[in-house]
């Protein structure tokens, strides 16, 4: 990727990542992985006061959720109607580390391609591929004046669409009213049943220092190539018991490791998926460690078994 080719794929980057945040609009989208469709409804403003933003659903169960600055609710209809209040609520639409793409192009292939038209608007593809098997890939179909995210694509090495998020109908500029940001659900808040098992929640996570104690023992011996460990701290899981936190990125993407004493003595390994999201756990010692991002499932499961020695895991979907 020559620099010419980079800068321009990182101003329409930079582009989006202003315009998701700062423009107001209002828009209904699809969102399609494997062969589940669901379609959504999203109203965004901001203003002086920050960020808010509604996304709920118009197909499927009764769904919202809403963000208020940097907090997240989920809430969820039916009969047992509940809030879901978690630190790792997905956002819709990606923010990506644009800041680092002089270190990601080793691992991807980037372009800028001709317009398409999404949602009645001219648009500007960008495309960043993956060079292996080990991170997915991102096709952007961006709004010729704003540089607004209209439709967007998780791919797979071959370039194959893992899941696709589009608006069908948007308005941009729009006028956000109060009262489209208050919650159609009625709720109680309760705690969040955990939709994998035994993944360990953080915050406040110190930056990386090669000089830390006791965390270099839990390096792995081998991680897929133009990934480098980005931060690392420790912190405190639901039980109350202390974990230890390893973060790993190429620059677009990256993946967790954390280690947990576990008293449990449970054994054996297990490779989970939640849609673009996998999830290794095993054992080490007296230790359970689990690697977890939206990455593929080969890139998780090559760190966990270079951490325990080559054991095959079980796969549950």
């Amino acid at each position: 990727l020559c620099a010419d080719d980079r800068a321009e794929v990182e101003r329409w980057l930079d582009r989006m990542a202003h315009a998701v945040e700062s423009l107001d609009y209002r828009g209904t989208l699809v969102h399609w992985r494997g062969d589940r469709f669901d379609t959504l409804k999203i109203i965004h403003r901001s203003d002086e006061s920050g960020v808010r933003e509604r996304l709920f659903s118009l197909s499927g169960e009764p769904r919202e959720i809403l963000r208020d600055g940097n907090q997240v609710r989920s809430l969820l209809g039916g009969e047992g109607e509940v809030v879901v209040q978690s630190q790792l609520t997905a956002r819709l639409l990606p923010n990506l580390p644009l800041r680092r793409l002089n270190m990601a192009s080793e691992a991807y292939a980037m372009h800028v391609r001709d317009q398409e038209r999404v949602a009645g608007h001219q648009t500007r593809v960008v495309e960043i591929l993956p060079r292996d098997e080990f991170r997915y890939g991102y096709r952007f179909w961006l709004e010729q004046q704003t540089g607004m995210l209209l439709r967007s694509a998780l791919l797979d090495q071959d370039g194959s669409p893992v899941q696709q998020l589009t608006f069908v109908e948007v308005e941009l500029g729009a006028p956000i009213n109060d009262h489209e940001l208050e919650p159609q659900i009625r709720s109680e808040v309760v705690v969040e049943r955990r939709m994998l098992q035994n993944v360990p929640t953080f915050e406040n996570l110190t930056a990386f220092d090669s000089e830390s104690a006791g965390l270099s023992r839990w390096t792995p011996p081998i991680v897929p190539a133009h990934f480098h460990l980005a931060r690392q701290g420790q912190g405190e899981s639901e039980n109350g018991s202390e974990f230890k936190h390893l973060l790993y990125s190429d620059g677009l993407a990256s993946f967790s490791v954390y280690i947990e004493e576990d008293d449990q003595g449970q054994r054996g390994t297990r490779l989970e998926s939640l849609g673009s999201v996998h999830v290794y756990t095993g054992r080490l010692d007296d230790y359970q460690i689990t690697i977890v991002g939206e990455v593929p499932k080969a890139t998780v499961r090559l760190v966990g078994q270079s951490l325990q020695g080559d054991t095959e895991p079980t796969d549950s979907r």
